[in-house]
């Protein structure tokens, strides 16, 4: 993270993890979407998508929209008549919320010349949703984004570190990581990235300031 004479260096590419970054989630309100849609125990929704591993699955890439739907609707007893994809789909993406104090924090990163981009565990109906929903932060231009289920590996997995790595093309010490996680902050450390547990915006903020980004 430190150049030899323990001076960091300075910041090039700035990579925001998505989830309860630049967008906060609620698995509860997916879960609740889902049961009053259909009767069903919002409990079992949770068990048949999050416990199993399936949505972890959906996040690697490993099923598609039409796989993951129809684990759902077999786990909840529905038909695909009922409970067609797209709505299933819909209804358990609608649980995010922009994190409204990012915007122009984004926005300032952008303009400071500062290329930036999104590094994020998520899956394409939720990444599908977000977009449509044309959330100000989100709305871009980013220089990369990074998303699990294209690449078919997640956060703190390496592998998704040295991707974005390369799309980002700087050198790993000019990475500046914001993540909610501890985890995901420790393997970007790890990678040789500058890294920091995100919080809040007036946090980030200020550490975009200490770190030269941003005025």
């Amino acid at each position: 993270m430190k150049k030899p004479d323990g001076v960091l260096k300075p910041i090039e590419f700035v990579y925001f993890d998505l989830g309860n970054v630049l967008a906060s989630f609620d698995v509860e309100r997916a879960c609740q979407n889902v049961a009053q849609r259909w009767n069903v125990d919002p409990a079992i929704v949770r068990q048949t998508l999050w416990a199993s591993g399936a949505q972890d699955r959906f996040e690697h890439g490993h099923v598609d929209d039409e796989a993951f739907a129809a684990i759902a609707r077999e786990g909840l007893g529905l038909g695909l008549e009922l409970a067609p994809t797209k709505e299933l789909l819909d209804l358990l993406s609608d649980m995010f919320e922009p994190v409204a104090e990012m915007e122009k924090l984004v926005d300032d990163v952008r303009h400071s010349g500062t290329k930036l981009g999104i590094l994020s565990n998520t899956c394409a109906a939720h990444w599908r949703w977000i977009l449509e929903c044309d959330y100000p932060s989100l709305r871009g231009p980013f220089h990369q984004v990074v998303l699990s289920y294209e690449l078919g590996v997640m956060k703190p997995n390496l592998a998704i570190y040295q991707a974005a790595e390369e799309s980002a093309a700087v050198e790993p010490d000019a990475i500046l990581f914001l993540d909610d996680r501890a985890d995901n902050v420790a393997a970007a450390l790890s990678c040789g990235w500058q890294a920091c547990l995100f919080t809040d915006a007036k946090s980030a903020r200020e550490l975009l300031r200490y770190r030269g980004v941003l005025e």
